[in-house]
């Protein structure tokens, strides 16, 4: 796995922009399993995700999913594989999430959606679903 920190120190791309990476995946640190699809074989997919205040996003894995966060709005709690402390998301923050990650959030907020921006490698099981190991998603992911 990649040690660089981010963000990364801003850009000045043109008089009108500049650039801050906020997180990255480096594609030959995602393992593929056996019954899913080559990377080069996947549609590359960007979603909105709300969740309803006091909601959770339920419990799923990227082991098959990597993806890219970003926290538009809102704040949440993460409790995944990965840490033994929660982690808080909140507008701003951004993630990358794949191989063994498991996790599930839930909205902090009584009032106000937690909404995230998502980007992933997204295998629609076409490849994958006669393999013995298949694992379908049921959760919408």
């Amino acid at each position: 796995m990649d040690d660089n920190k981010f963000p990364k120190p801003t850009v000045k791309l043109n008089d009108d922009e500049i650039s801050t990476e906020l997180a990255s995946i480096n594609m030959q640190d995602i393992v593929v399993p056996g019954y899913g699809a080559p990377l080069l074989e996947r549609r590359m997919r960007c979603r909105l995700l709300e969740c309803h205040p006091g909601g959770t996003i339920v419990l799923h894995s990227h082991e098959n999913r990597p993806a890219l966060l970003y926290v538009l709005e809102g704040s949440g709690e993460e409790h995944s594989n990965k840490s033994k402390d929660t982690v808080i998301w909140k507008a701003g923050d951004c993630f990358a999430e794949y191989n063994d990650t498991e996790h599930w959030i839930k909205n902090l907020s009584v009032n106000a959606p937690l909404k995230v921006l998502t980007f992933d490698l997204y295998d629609d099981g076409a490849h994958g679903a006669s393999h013995p190991d298949y694992k379908p998603c049921k959760n919408g992911c």
